[in-house]
């Protein structure tokens, strides 16, 4: 198995070191599959630096190697695996390991990928589109006509969110720090663009819709957020954490919580159960599958490296320059 591990745990993109690694082994009701391609995501720029560890469960031989989502082939059936026959193209996401051309999950938290969807698109599809609609749908409940604002919407998940309001028929406002991450966004799906180095967020929705005109936030940005996106909430609005880019630490107006009866949630996928994470995908095959497959929802792939180009990919997400998803293949 090939794969890239955190050698030394710290800010050198240089700490990603490959080496070969014997084969992984399914067993029981596990798969592996031969991965194609990965897609990066900030929490693997966590776990370089030591402060996002895998959880708990996670085997000693991966738990140095990042990596959340993957497409391939499974190629090897644990004795307890009923729904597979092998060789079939997958996708799903994992708690690490994924940056490895091998990865071994349980049966049923891999999907079918639509034939519509070449690798490279579907290695941009699982984290993003399963956070996002974990989110939004299964988590911040939304419905058609009300209004959802979206921080960082130039993001995997902002890209993927954006589209899952238009395709429940609400209304997405977005955040980003650009006038072109918010054009390209603005071209995926549609948007009330908002760049907030040019203008306070808080100020220009207010200023378009009034206030409290928000029902749905979905936030990756965390503190420096906070007091604005409690303010814009309407009543039994609903927030949704889940990231916290600017801090862990914020000062929160119980008096706006209690009267506008607003539901404040935080949420990850990586750390959930197996009962749990197995609940969002079959959610997920049953509701954003098909979307995808008729071709409602597109993957938003940035860019696409080979494998020996991780640091120059790693590099591009360090410094925020993706709008989407910055995908890496193996072959």
């Amino acid at each position: 198995m090939r794969c890239a591990f955190v050698q030394i745990y710290g800010e050198d993109i240089d700490n990603l070191s490959v080496e070969e690694r014997s084969d992984l082994v399914a067993e029981g009701e596990a798969v592996r599959v031969r991965v194609i391609a990965t897609a990066l995501n900030r929490a693997d720029l966590l776990q370089r630096r030591g402060l996002y560890p895998p959880p708990a469960g996670v085997p000693d031989h991966t738990k140095d190697i990042p990596g959340l989502e993957f497409v391939g082939n499974i190629d090897q059936l644990g004795e307890g695996v009923s729904r597979w026959a092998g060789g079939e193209r997958v996708f799903g996401i994992v708690p690490g390991g994924a940056y490895a051309d091998q990865v071994v999950t349980h049966q049923d938290l891999v999907a079918t990928v639509p034939d519509n969807l070449s690798d490279d698109e579907a290695a941009a599809i699982p984290e993003a589109f399963m956070t996002s609609f974990d989110a939004l749908v299964l988590q911040g409940e939304m419905t058609a006509g009300e209004r959802v604002l979206i921080h960082a919407v130039a993001s995997g998940v902002g890209t993927a969110a954006v589209q899952l309001v238009s395709a429940w028929q609400a209304q997405a406002i977005g955040t980003a720090g650009s006038r072109y991450k918010l054009d390209k966004v603005s071209k995926i799906a549609p948007l009330f663009a908002v760049n907030y180095r040019e203008t306070d967020f808080k100020e220009a929705v207010e200023y378009e819709f009034g206030d409290h005109a928000v029902d749905v936030i979905l936030d990756v940005v965390g503190a420096e957020y906070w007091e604005r996106n409690i303010a814009l909430l309407n009543t039994r609005g609903r927030l949704v954490l889940v990231g916290r880019l600017s801090g862990s630490q914020a000062k929160t107006p119980l008096g706006s919580i209690m009267s506008k009866r607003l539901r404040i949630m935080g949420t990850v996928m990586r750390a959930r159960t197996l009962a749990e994470k197995v609940t969002v995908l079959a959610a997920f095959e049953q509701q954003v599958i098909p979307l995808l497959r008729e071709g409602k929802l597109k993957a938003v792939v940035d860019s696409v490296f080979r494998f020996e180009d991780l640091h120059r990919a790693t590099a591009k997400m360090e410094n925020n320059e993706n709008v989407g998803k910055i995908v890496v293949k193996f072959d």
